[in-house]
């Protein structure tokens, strides 16, 4: 009669384990993003979006009608083989049909031959324009490309400042930097114009007098500025130091890491951006309110990007039905979202965002001034 007993215990002990385990199997959603390096901040900032939008989507019964569970690896930034290393450990060992990331262009071009075969769908916010056009059908992209960030700036810029030919070019020679003013060049070509004169320099170049006093003699007004954010912050501290009535205008001009380095020298810059919290719309206040309220900081675009992009992500396999990576990519088509940085529609390519703002610094702070 014990044994009988014991026997029965055992197995029932083996069926609820079994049966747990397979209610938590696998993840349904994997985040590849930089929890170590350089980057970590920006890691940080992806990971409590992620958190936040994973909060709300369970709040309003979960994916797949269960609460919904994420995985995250470090992919170490913009390093190919972490990111590799990150996106194989998603795929093979936590075996999730979707993850969010990797979040920077070269790592997402590095990670595409391990994934395009269908083996996962990633849902990323990086901008580089090779990414959803190099063939790969797996990949959804929620962050408008840099065509549309040079073109927005250029075009605003031009109907309202009035800049003409008086506009110049300044630009970190490394692959960030050359593509950016090759972009910018391109999309002042389609408008007719050319740049009183296009200036690069070395990464980890401190004094840009120099290259400054070349944009001012060129009679440039307006400087197309693309630049990690710890270079432009220190380019117009110069060009105030100096006095050049010069106007600032680039990709990372409202970011918060800029405008606390530049300072006052900051007043002005305009910027292409695709999430600010000072946006005074109710979709973002209430988000702002809610991060504040969980993380005791104020959110930023890499906070904002990855709420939507795990929004948009738990809405396709929604809609898909089932944990199948072709069935979740084709669901992407079907899904709309009216997020904090765009009304989402997703075309064949992947692309789920056309949508930028051109934002101006004004009383140290980002003021959205247009949307695109």
């Amino acid at each position: 009669m014990f044994l009988r007993a014991t026997k029965a215990v055992f197995a029932a002990a083996i069926l609820s384990a079994i049966t747990m385990s397979a209610a938590h199997a696998d993840p349904l959603i994997g985040v590849s993003l930089p929890m170590t390096g350089n980057k970590a901040l920006v890691g940080q900032n992806f990971k409590h979006g992620v958190e936040l939008a994973v909060a709300d989507i369970n709040a309003s019964g979960g994916v797949l009608g269960k609460p919904l569970e994420v995985v995250f690896e470090d992919d170490q930034g913009d390093n190919a083989n972490g990111a590799i290393n990150a996106v194989n450990k998603l795929m093979q060992v936590s075996r999730v049909p979707l993850m969010i990331g990797p979040h920077y262009s070269v790592t997402q071009m590095a990670t595409q031959s391990t994934y395009c075969n269908g083996s996962v769908v990633s849902v990323t916010g990086a901008t580089g324009v090779p990414v959803t056009n190099s063939g790969c059908k797996f990949v959804v992209r929620t962050r408008s490309d840099d065509n549309v960030q040079a073109h927005a700036l250029i075009e605003y810029t031009q109907k309202e400042l009035k800049a003409g030919e008086k506009t110049g070019v300044l630009y970190v020679n490394d692959d960030f930097g050359k593509s950016g003013q090759a972009r910018l060049i391109a999309q002042m070509d389609t408008l007719g114009l050319k740049p009183a004169t296009a200036e690069g320099y070395n990464p980890g170049e401190k004094d840009f007098s120099a290259l400054l006093a070349k944009l001012n003699d060129a009679g440039a007004k307006l400087v197309f500025l693309w630049a990690p954010d710890t270079d432009a912050a220190m380019i117009v501290r110069q060009a105030k130091q100096f006095g050049l009535p010069i106007k600032f205008a680039g990709s990372v001009l409202s970011e918060d890491a800029f405008l606390k380095l530049a300072g006052r020298s900051a007043e002005g810059a305009l910027s292409a951006s695709f999430f600010v919290p000072t946006d005074p719309s109710e979709k973002v206040q209430s988000f702002n309110k809610k991060y504040e309220e969980r993380f005791k900081m104020e959110p930023d675009v890499w906070s904002a990007t990855y709420y939507d992009a795990t929004i948009l992500a738990a809405k396709a396999i929604n809609e898909a039905g089932v944990a199948d990576p072709k069935k979740i990519r084709e669901a992407f088509a079907k899904v709309t979202y009216g997020g904090l940085l765009a009304d989402y529609k997703c075309d064949d390519a992947g692309n789920c965002n056309h949508q930028i703002n051109i934002v101006e610094i004004k009383d140290g702070k980002p003021a959205v001034l247009a949307r695109n």
